[in-house]
C-alpha cells in the first residue's frame, strides 16, 4: 500500500471523526435545551398551582423564557 493511499485513508477517517463529533455535540445541545424547557414548564406548573405566586410572577417567568428564544438586541426588560 502506498503512502499516499494511507494518507488519503487517514484524512477520510479524520473527516468522519469530525462529522461524528459535531453531530454528537448537536444532539447533546438539543437534549440539554429540551431538559431546560421541561424544567421551566414544571416550574411554571408549580407556580400556577401555588397560591404564593401571582399572575405577574408567572408572566415574568414566561417573559424570561421567551427572551431566551427571541432574537432581540439583548434587552428583554422592555416587556
Amino acid at each position: 500500500m502506498s503512502v499516499k493511499c494511507i494518507t488519503d485513508r487517514l484524512q477520510k477517517l479524520r473527516e468522519l471523526r469530525e462529522k461524528l463529533c459535531s453531530k454528537e455535540k448537536n444532539w447533546k445541545e438539543a437534549f440539554e435545551a429540551r431538559d431546560w424547557i421541561v424544567d421551566q414548564i414544571k416550574t411554571l406548573h408549580c407556580m400556577a398551582s401555588s397560591e404564593v405566586h401571582t399572575k405577574d410572577d408567572i408572566k415574568d417567568r414566561l417573559a424570561d423564557i421567551l427572551c431566551v428564544f427571541e432574537e432581540t438586541d439583548g434587552d428583554c426588560d422592555d416587556r
